[in-house]
């Protein structure tokens, strides 16, 4: 049977299962039992998700998590996903948001034109007061989507630190030492089991390609 490559997962985080993914990637949120090495783009997608359901909280921690790590994050892998999900014009216009204040990393360049639509208004209608009253969020000012001052908290410090992070994340690990990317993934997923590269390749999200070039150095550098 020919490999199909995968982009999405096959379900998104929800509930506790959600919250322990966020704690999984140094997100301070309450559980005692963290995710172990959750894929970092899935958890971001499944918390905005969520967090775009009117759960400020959680859509807190993905601003603050983006500002502190959007360097370890594998872009393409997120714009492709992004664009699976087109369909979703408010979770477009947030990351599209989000990616405008990364001008000088042109990895991000496709994902802040995915949105071109008209601006969104966050939350309720009572929104539009609140920009009156206090404002807009600085944070969101160069995108196409409106979101009030104080809405959503800013607070880095409910973010682990990169230095805190590699200790605990596998894949962060990865991403720090050879790169953000699908080749990083895959040492981890090698490095937790040695798995053909199929599996390597799904698990990563990955070409077939990448995953069989690493799971052959993976083989050199393990023996």
């Amino acid at each position: 049977m020919s490999f199909k490559r995968v982009i999405l997962p096959e379900k998104f985080f929800t509930g506790d299962e959600l919250t322990r993914a966020m704690a999984g990637i140094g997100m301070r949120v309450s559980t005692s039992s963290p995710l172990k090495n959750p894929n970092i783009e899935d958890v971001l997608l499944s918390a905005s998700l969520e967090g775009l359901d009117k759960n400020w909280r959680t859509l807190s921690l993905v601003v603050d998590w983006f500002q502190k790590h959007s360097s370890i994050i594998n872009v393409d892998r997120l714009t492709r996903a992004l664009i699976e999900l087109k369909d979703n014009k408010l979770l477009l216009a947030f990351w599209s948001a989000l990616a405008k204040n990364t001008g000088h990393d042109l990895r991000f360049k496709r994902m802040r034109g995915l949105y071109k639509g008209k601006p969104i208004l966050l939350g309720e209608q009572s929104s539009e007061l609140l920009i009156k009253r206090n404002g807009k969020d600085e944070r969101f000012q160069k995108s196409r989507i409106l979101v009030p001052k104080n809405l959503l908290r800013d607070r880095p410090s409910d973010i682990l630190d990169i230095r805190e992070l590699v200790k605990t994340h596998l894949g962060v690990y990865y991403r720090v030492l050879v790169g953000s990317t699908y080749r990083a993934d895959c040492f981890m997923e090698l490095n937790i089991k040695n798995k053909t590269a199929s599996e390597t390749a799904k698990q990563s999200y990955s070409a077939f390609k990448t995953a069989w070039d690493a799971k052959n150095d993976w083989n050199i550098i393990s023996k």
